[in-house]
């Protein structure tokens, strides 16, 4: 099954584009974006060729569920989701801060803790720990972009002293964060998983503090399978990796991590069909609800349609 790779629209009012590793996203009179979720697929910040189909409408999907879960505590950007694959929201201003909170040391934490590394972001690490442990307690850290489009890791002190965001903000956005991490936990366990960490982006609008990205999506968070989790960790066995480390690990098992200059190596047809049933189980964990593929028969036209409707009900 061959997946929805990109849009080339050009949509009333439309006012500027961007094609992330992801997302195609189309800004509106300045002032609103409608963020097309495809289903490309990047690791270590390289887009790889192959598509995980149906992987764009589980990301849609699950921060749709969260946004609406959230709004009444945490305010967004997001106003609607005019189609399966497509949110539209406020243009904020985002703040260059990667917020990442974490709970297990999994992912990049684990790769630095095992080289002996005990310091992410200004934050301490204990010792004697082991791959997919629990910390003594969430741990909040933050990476920026360096000018060449890497994450670099920053301690909340240098956020604030450098002037990336200001201390009355940083504070609304370390509560914010903490608070959805939270509530993440329990979302994650009444559908059976470990939320181990998660990334946000927050920016401002009209002098607000608002969410500007999604929330807890198989590519902004980790989850393990919950049951059995204890048990394997006792017999140091490997977890059971719900969201795209799964396609990580398979690709640092081919020797490939980002390195300069180095192409990833192929998915075969089983680790896509794999990393595909990974998604939309995450997205049935966490909605409750059974996932309805939709069909990718005049997918692009369906998607332009729904986009340009959405924009004559801006009323602008």
């Amino acid at each position: 099954m061959q997946g929805f790779y990109q849009t080339n629209f050009q949509l009333p009012k439309q006012t500027g584009f961007y094609r992330g590793k992801v997302r195609d996203v189309y800004e509106i009179e300045h002032e609103y974006l409608l963020i097309v979720t495809t289903d490309r697929i990047s690791a270590f910040d390289t887009i790889l060729s192959e598509t995980i189909p149906h992987k764009g409408q589980v990301l849609t999907g699950i921060s749709d569920f969260m946004f609406r879960f959230y709004q009444n505590e945490v305010p967004s950007a997001w106003i609607s989701t005019p189609d399966p694959n497509v949110l539209l929201m406020r243009r904020v201003k985002v703040y260059p801060v990667e917020v990442i909170i974490r709970r297990c040391l999994v992912g990049y934490a684990w790769r630095l803790y095992r080289t002996g590394g005990r310091l992410i972001s200004g934050v301490r690490l204990p010792d004697g720990l082991i791959e997919n442990d629990i910390l003594p307690e969430p741990i909040l850290t933050p990476t920026t972009k360096s000018i060449i489009g890497h994450d670099v890791e920053i301690s909340e002190r240098e956020i604030v002293e450098s002037g990336l965001v200001p201390r009355a903000h940083w504070d609304r956005i370390r509560e914010y964060a903490f608070y959805l991490f939270k509530k993440g936990i329990e979302i994650a366990e009444r559908g059976g998983m470990l939320l181990c960490d998660a990334k946000y982006e927050f920016g401002t609008w009209d002098g607000e503090v608002l969410l500007a990205d999604e929330v807890h999506t198989p590519d902004s968070a980790r989850y393990l399978k919950l049951d059995g989790y204890y048990e394997r960790q006792a017999r140091q066995d490997p977890q059971i990796h719900l969201t795209k480390e799964y396609v990580r690990e398979w690709l640092m098992r081919q020797g490939f991590q980002g390195q300069p200059n180095a192409t990833p190596p192929p998915l075969p047809p089983t680790i896509i069909q794999e990393a595909r049933e990974r998604y939309i189980e995450v997205y049935q964990r966490l909605t409750g609800e059974t996932f309805q593929p939709r069909a990718y028969d005049n997918l692009e036209e369906e998607i332009r349609s729904r986009c340009e409707a959405a924009i004559e009900s801006l009323g602008i």
